[in-house]
C-alpha cells in the first residue's frame, strides 16, 4: 500500500475531555485536533492500512486511542499509559504560562529565551511519545508534536 495513506483524515477528542471553562485551551485543542488532520505522518504497524479516523480519550495519565482505517472499518484499539511524560508535560505547562506572562512585560531576549526553553521541552515530550508509540505506531517527530501538545491541553483538567 502506498504511504500516501498513512495519515489521520479525522482526529475527535472524546467528550469528556472537552474544556468548556476556558475558552482559549478549548481554542488550543481544537486547534490541535485539526492539526494532527493536516501533514501528519500516522502508520499502525498493523494490517491496517489507513487513511485512519481516530479519537482520543485521555484520563488519568492513560491515552486512549480508538483508530479506525478508513477503507476497510478495521477497527484497532489501544490503551498507552503515559506517566512517563507527566513531569515533561507539568514543566512544558509551567514554561508556557511563563511565556504569557513574559509576552506581557519581559524584554524580547527573555521572551525568547523561555521560547527556547519551551520549544526543547516541548521536543522532549515528543520524543518520550515517540517511544511510547514504537511498537503499535509509526508516527512522525510533527505527528508527535501534536499529540504532546494535545495531551498537554487535555492534562490541565486532571
Amino acid at each position: 500500500m502506498p504511504g500516501d495513506t498513512y495519515y489521520i483524515e479525522e482526529a475527535e477528542v472524546d467528550e469528556k475531555n472537552i474544556i468548556t471553562w476556558n475558552h482559549e485551551l478549548e481554542q488550543e485543542r481544537k486547534s490541535a485536533v485539526f492539526d494532527l488532520t493536516n501533514d501528519c505522518y500516522f502508520k499502525l504497524n498493523k494490517d491496517i492500512t489507513g487513511p485512519y479516523r481516530i479519537k482520543i480519550k485521555f484520563e488519568e495519565w492513560k491515552l486512549f486511542l480508538f483508530i479506525k482505517d478508513s477503507k476497510d472499518n478495521k477497527v484497532y484499539e489501544k490503551k498507552y499509559l503515559v506517566r512517563s511524560i507527566r513531569r515533561i508535560v507539568r514543566d512544558y505547562q509551567i514554561v508556557c504560562e511563563n511565556y504569557i506572562q513574559a509576552i506581557k512585560t519581559a524584554p524580547l531576549k527573555k521572551i525568547e529565551a523561555i521560547d527556547v526553553g519551551r520549544r526543547s521541552i516541548h521536543d522532549e515530550g515528543a520524543e518520550t511519545l515517540m517511544e511510547v508509540f514504537k511498537e503499535d505506531i509509526d508516527i512522525s517527530s510533527d505527528t508527535s508534536r501534536r499529540l504532546f501538545t494535545l495531551i498537554s491541553i487535555l492534562s490541565v483538567k486532571i
